[in-house]
């Protein structure tokens, strides 16, 4: 049985590598036996599994606010002005439904803070760049962070550096968050996919052979000399390229944290946040990606609802 299984598995390998796959055709790929086995459990099961997720501090010294007792989905500074927790809350619910989920099973937080990562994490406050309004997905915390402000003007003061104003983030923070939780659910649900295995060490989605084959496919043709967008738009978007294919420059990143970028980038143009418009330089990765978001979409499809918060 057990073979079997393999030579299906290896078959749809094959299909997807003459053709995008379709959402359907994906399960024959993933563990579905654990995967749906997380999708039919209780409530109280799920909160169950979200307890044992959840990682503990990686970083000593966070505040009382953001410890999270109740184990919620979602912390929100209690710092933030009226007029931001009211924009924080838009942004979390942007987050599509089906997504939520498998990062409450899997022990994620999404943190909304006023005045940069520093603020949820005070050990970071030796580098500047924590002062800054960008999102992360900290893995090794499952947290996602979500500043309104950026420090500017910098003093140190007992070991640590402070900022001497803060001013408001001019992000798309709605992009932002999609962003971050295409990172997640990257991750998260490539914990459960057949050959998404790296040479990190690490399971993630933008591993799979299909991804990967879709992103070759792409990067080809951008290095080619009938390119689809011009080489200097290519180089404005070199935050989602690998340095060199095919000999050309492209952009800023290894291979691998090209495709991981790449991946979170498309994922949140797929929810409709697309202002990089990264599609049309990578469209065989975006049908990729759309197909694993219809897929998710198709498990969480009928399933109880939950209480997260």
């Amino acid at each position: 049985m057990k073979s079997y299984s393999l030579l299906l598995m290896m078959i749809a390998w094959l299909t997807m590598g003459l053709a995008p796959a379709r959402a359907t055709d994906l399960a024959a790929t993933f563990n579905m036996n654990d995967l749906l086995h997380t999708y039919n459990m209780s409530c109280a099961e799920q909160a169950a599994l979200r307890h044992r997720n959840i990682l503990p501090e990686h970083f000593h010294g966070r505040p009382q606010e953001f410890l999270n007792p109740s184990e919620a989905l979602v912390i929100y500074s209690p710092a933030l002005t009226r007029e931001e927790r009211q924009e924080a809350e838009k942004l979390y619910n942007s987050i599509p439904k089906y997504a939520l989920p498998i990062a409450w099973r899997g022990g994620a937080v999404y943190v909304f803070t006023r005045r940069g990562i520093v603020e949820a994490v005070p050990a970071l406050a030796i580098e500047r760049d924590w002062f800054e309004d960008f999102g992360l997905y900290m893995e090794v915390e499952r947290r996602m962070y979500v500043p309104f402000e950026k420090g500017e003007g910098f003093d140190w003061r007992n070991g640590h550096m402070t900022a001497k104003r803060w001013v408001r983030s001019a992000r798309d923070q709605f992009r932002v968050i999609n962003h971050e939780t295409g990172h997640m659910i990257d991750e998260m649900l490539g914990a459960y996919s057949y050959g998404s295995l790296e040479e990190d060490g690490q399971y993630r989605l933008s591993n799979r052979p299909d991804f990967q084959a879709a992103i070759r496919s792409d990067l080809a043709r951008l290095a080619s000399p009938r390119r689809p967008i011009p080489l200097a738009r290519i180089h404005k978007l070199g935050y989602y390229m690998p340095y060199k294919f095919n000999g050309v420059r492209l952009g800023i990143h290894d291979p691998q944290r090209a495709r991981r970028e790449v991946f979170a980038e498309l994922w949140a143009e797929v929810q409709g946040y697309n202002l990089n418009k990264l599609y049309e330089a990578y469209p065989d990765s975006f049908k990729v990606v759309k197909n694993y978001a219809d897929f998710l979409k198709k498990l969480d499809a009928d399933k109880p609802a939950c209480e997260f918060n």
